[in-house]
């Protein structure tokens, strides 16, 4: 369905006197009931080039179908407030009011130059509510006996939502957002959180599996049917892509470089949705992508897609920007802000997306990346460009330095899957006391090399996020090395 918000006209009237005035659609307006013809087509002419209201229709494929819009638009304090009406009653329960509404704040934040939109409802408003929560909004306050309908006085619930905690791919709270939870508190007083980003619903979760839906979603809209990418055999970033190729039916192949590594479940899994691997020495990766991919162009109705090695770009950074996001939105309603943020960092797009969302934010909150692999300038440096190439896309400079970005390869090994007794240690320690499953990749280095941080730095009394990536396949195979100990 193509759901679209244009400007209320004078030929909407009959039908706003027509949708107001149906029960089904009234219980909850404040209207003086029943509306006349005569005078909506007054109140019309009075309003029309009134700067102070933005009156809208919402149509279906073409069909006006309801009421959306603004009122009491106050250009100095930048912000109104959002009304909704669906008055076609088969058109409920179908998104479109979420759509709309999408479109709706766009409009508001960006072409009126908005910086907060809110509105009020009865605590007896259930779907409103929940329509609010959808559009990224907060509950600010319970405003007791504050509206009159029916001659009777009733609560209502304040909610709001502002210009920079707006995204144009909005989030669903409570279906989409990866949980943020308290573990403990540490030797230092410092309160340790953990964002379960493993937890995210498709193919055991992760950040590789928030990365794909930014790039399966240019794939689908422009109908590529071959996705190449590249990946170890320990990859996660493997495993999740072979697995939505799988799901759309579209072809998948992975480049991987020969290795001694021994076969494990990431590569079982991949196997299992049935993608080509071709492996080469990690010298000819480059010339091997750039050949297959030729190569594929050549056959008859193939259109070919390449995705970088971990999710590498621009969509992986967005991935995490809208992340930052889910952050503030968690911290606001829990009024429990971060001081620092730590996550396992490999090819840099996730903690460069996590940087350019606070950024956006203007929070204090350090950002702090605990190397997988690669050497601190080295990764200081990929970080960078990925946050330059985000703001430059965007039409915008960063003004970030190097000396600005907190890289680290202090304090774990920086070979690429290999991990210490401590490291393993962990892994136990964080499935026996608190049900987690890290891995001796990824989530398992990063959390031991932030505990080292804190300790190092001498943190105290603050409030610690660690963003658990996933890779849950891997807990298993380290599980050979715990039950061997």
């Amino acid at each position: 369905m193509d759901v679209k918000v244009r400007q209320f006209g004078f030929k909407d009237v009959p039908l706003k006197v027509k949708w107001i005035n149906d029960e089904r659609n009234n219980k909850y307006l404040h209207y003086d009931l029943p509306l006349e013809l005569d005078k909506t087509e007054n109140w019309f002419r009075l309003n029309e080039h009134n700067n102070n209201r933005y009156d809208a229709i919402i149509e279906v494929d073409g069909e006006p179908i309801g009421l959306i819009g603004l009122i009491n638009i106050n250009f100095n304090k930048r912000e109104a407030e959002y009304y909704i009406t669906i008055g076609e009653q088969k058109y409920l329960g179908k998104g479109i009011a979420l759509d709309a509404s999408k479109e709706l704040l766009k409009y508001a934040f960006s072409y009126l130059k908005l910086n907060k939109i809110y509105l009020t409802t009865e605590t007896e408003n259930i779907a409103m509510q929940k329509l609010a929560k959808k559009i990224g909004m907060l509950n600010e306050a319970h405003l007791m006996q504050h509206s009159s309908r029916n001659n009777q006085l009733h609560d209502v619930y304040y909610y709001s939502v502002l210009q920079k905690d707006f995204q144009n791919k909005i989030v669903y709270p409570e279906q989409i957002l990866s949980g943020i939870d308290y573990l403990y508190n540490d030797d230092n007083d410092n309160s340790i959180y953990i964002k379960r980003d493993d937890m995210l619903s498709f193919s055991f979760g992760g950040n590789k599996a928030r990365k794909a839906k930014y790039f399966f979603d240019e794939i689908k809209a422009k109908n590529f049917n071959v996705v190449i990418t590249y990946g170890s055999k320990v990859s996660n970033h493997c495993r999740v892509i072979s697995n939505m190729c799988s799901k759309l039916g579209i072809k998948c192949i992975i480049v991987s470089p020969i290795s001694i590594e021994e076969n494990n479940f990431n590569r079982t899994l991949i196997k299992l949705a049935n993608a080509e691997i071709i492996e080469c020495d990690v010298s000819d990766v480059s010339t091997t992508i750039e050949n297959i991919i030729e190569k594929e162009k050549q056959i008859e109705n193939q259109s070919v897609y390449f995705i970088p090695g971990g999710g590498h770009g621009n969509h992986g950074t967005q991935a995490y920007v809208d992340a930052y996001h889910e952050i503030v939105y968690w911290s606001r309603k829990n009024n429990k802000k971060f001081d620092y943020i730590f996550v396992a960092s490999g090819t840099g797009t996730t903690q460069a997306g996590l940087i350019v969302g606070n950024l956006m934010h203007r929070d204090s909150t350090q950002i702090i990346g605990i190397s997988i692999a690669r050497e601190e300038s080295v990764g200081k440096k990929v970080i960078l460009d990925s946050v330059d190439i985000y703001f430059e896309e965007h039409g915008s400079e960063s003004l970030i330095q190097s000396s600005q970005i907190n890289f680290t390869d202090k304090y774990i090994n920086r070979i690429y899957g290999q991990a210490t007794d401590e490291i393993y240690e962990k892994i136990y320690s964080m499935y026996i006391e608190h049900g987690i499953q890290f891995n001796s990749v990824y989530t398992g280095k990063g959390f031991v090399g932030m505990e080292h941080f804190i300790k190092e730095n001498n943190i105290k009394h603050n409030n610690i996020l660690f963003i658990h990536t996933g890779g849950t396949p891997l807990f298993f195979e380290d599980l050979k090395k715990l039950v061997a100990e």
